[in-house]
């Protein structure tokens, strides 16, 4: 299943409450439920596991709450945590939120959370630039380009979405190599970025089972790796992938290659009499 909704490109997250009183948990599912122009995408989640949400709302008024919150900050480091309380207490940091202003600053809350722990959004607004797909958007008028992000890894697919979401780019995150194979089938995508170490079918493996396929075989694919040898490069290679990114991924690389890809596959389209992005949601290049 594809973790992004196809009738929603925005990056998903979900949202975890801990010790919140009911009627603050109602009035989260009012705001969430009416932020459609936000630029992220919110839903409560309705488990409290390991892996099972993305962002943890701990009231630290509620008995427990303070232990509560330091113990995922030990354990679940890679999910960002919003502190909820009443007033400042000497004895702790300043809360995130205050429930006096909850209604009003949760949104801007979660959103500052997200921004801040799963990408540093900055890169995209340097010298004042329009981000690549906004650009292409404009010159193309048409629809966003599309990615495909593959990794077993939750949170590596969450920063890359939320990266090129900010790029103009919609993404679908998915984490095996045989969903990645159906997606292609069903969608169009004018960039694919795969993980090598993967489960099942891994990376290289995946690049040499689009390159067999007829109406596949032209879709540019990144290989995300943190091998960046002579061996594995040249196993890349072999394989047909179009580039590399070596993790951890820097924005500016991520920027630069996922542009130039687009910009090759655009091209090529043109040049075939093809729209830069069609609408529809088919495989686009033909053998």
């Amino acid at each position: 299943m594809i973790a992004t909704a196809l009738n929603d490109p925005r990056p998903g997250f979900r949202v975890a409450v801990f010790g919140l009183e009911e009627r603050f948990q109602r009035l989260l599912e009012i705001v969430l439920r009416h932020a459609r122009h936000n630029s992220y995408r919110y839903t409560i989640a309705t488990t409290r596991g390991p892996g099972e949400f993305d962002i943890a709302l701990v009231d630290m008024t509620a008995r427990g709450g303070q232990e509560v919150a330091s113990t995922l900050y030990r354990i679940l480091e890679q999910h960002a945590v919003v502190k909820v309380g009443r007033r400042d207490d000497p004895a702790r940091q300043q809360d995130d939120l205050l429930f006096s202003q909850f209604t009003s600053t949760v949104l801007r809350t979660l959103n500052r959370m997200v921004e801040a722990f799963f990408v540093d959004t900055r890169g995209f607004s340097a010298q004042g630039t329009k981000p690549d797909g906004a650009q292409f958007l404009e010159q193309f008028g048409s629809r966003r380009p599309r990615a495909l992000v593959v990794d077993d890894s939750p949170t590596v697919r969450r920063q890359l979405t939320v990266a090129l979401h900010q790029m103009g780019v919609d993404c679908d995150a998915l984490a095996s190599g045989r969903e990645a194979l159906v997606a292609l089938s069903e969608r169009g995508y004018e960039v694919a970025l795969i993980d090598v170490m993967m489960p099942g079918i891994d990376g290289f493996a995946l690049t040499r089972e689009i390159r067999r396929d007829r109406l596949l075989r032209d879709v540019p694919v990144v290989i995300l790796t943190s091998r960046s040898s002579t061996f594995d490069l040249a196993r890349g290679a072999l394989a047909g992938c179009s580039s590399y990114l070596v993790k951890p991924v820097s924005l500016r690389s991520l920027r630069a290659t996922v542009a130039r890809q687009i910009r090759r596959v655009v091209a090529r389209r043109r040049a075939r009499g093809l729209a830069a992005y069609p609408a529809d949601d088919q495989a686009v290049f033909s053998p």
